[in-house]
């Protein structure tokens, strides 16, 4: 009896014991480096009013995680009291990243922002990204995800794309040599009416508005 009470109870233990947790691939702290932020004429997009040279950062997480883009000067607006803003924010960024031995793909995207839309304004939020090389030709690794508020909406939130909402999707290649990745970001207000109001600008405790896309690696 005691030789079979022992035995279930090592049974059990076996059972009952967790699964080891699934390890993660990343390059360690520091291998994964921002170099240079450059953004493409605002002229480029008439129907945007584009964000100026210098208002966009770009960094890493400490643990290679995600890749955070911050916009000093990106609104749209409608209505009575839009002023200059224009329906339509739109910038393109090229950023120059660094991390030798490893290539990472976008597996979804956050948006940071504050949105104040009437009944009958619809906001639309989109976000492509790809690799370019030093001539501007596209290599492999693309992406792009898309997401639409409706009003009545009046809110600082941090909207997180949902499984199966990334569309064209390409992995990136390794051999990444003097290449740059662009991301294209825009926000687009559409109304019922002329006098219908909708604002989307940064949150209101910074005034930036933000993307966070998050990675996943592979070793090359």
């Amino acid at each position: 009896m005691l030789f079979f009470l022992a035995l279930l109870a090592c049974i059990s233990s076996v059972v009952a014991a967790p699964a080891p947790a699934a390890t993660v691939t990343r390059p360690p702290k520091g291998a994964a480096t921002v170099g240079a932020v450059k953004v493409d004429n605002p002229d480029l997009d008439s129907e945007g009013n584009g964000c100026r040279a210098g208002s966009v950062g770009a960094a890493f997480a400490s643990d290679n995680s995600a890749l955070t883009l911050i916009f000093d000067d990106f609104q749209a607006a409608i209505g009575p009291a839009a002023g200059d803003l224009r329906k339509r924010a739109f910038c393109r960024v090229n950023v120059t990243l660094t991390s030798p031995g490893w290539a990472f793909d976008v597996s979804s995207v956050d948006f940071r922002s504050y949105v104040n839309i009437a009944k009958g304004v619809d906001v639309s939020l989109v976000s492509r990204w790809k690799w370019i090389d030093k001539k501007g030709v596209d290599m492999e690794g693309k992406g792009n995800v898309k997401k639409v508020l409706s009003g009545p909406f009046q809110e600082d939130f941090l909207l997180h794309n949902k499984d199966g909402e990334l569309s064209d999707s390409q992995q990136s290649v390794c051999s990444k040599a003097s290449a740059t990745f662009q991301l294209s970001i825009s926000a687009t207000l559409s109304a019922s009416g002329s006098s219908l109001p909708g604002l989307v600008q940064g949150s209101a405790a910074d005034a930036k508005f933000g993307q966070l896309l998050n990675l996943t690696w592979r070793k090359c």
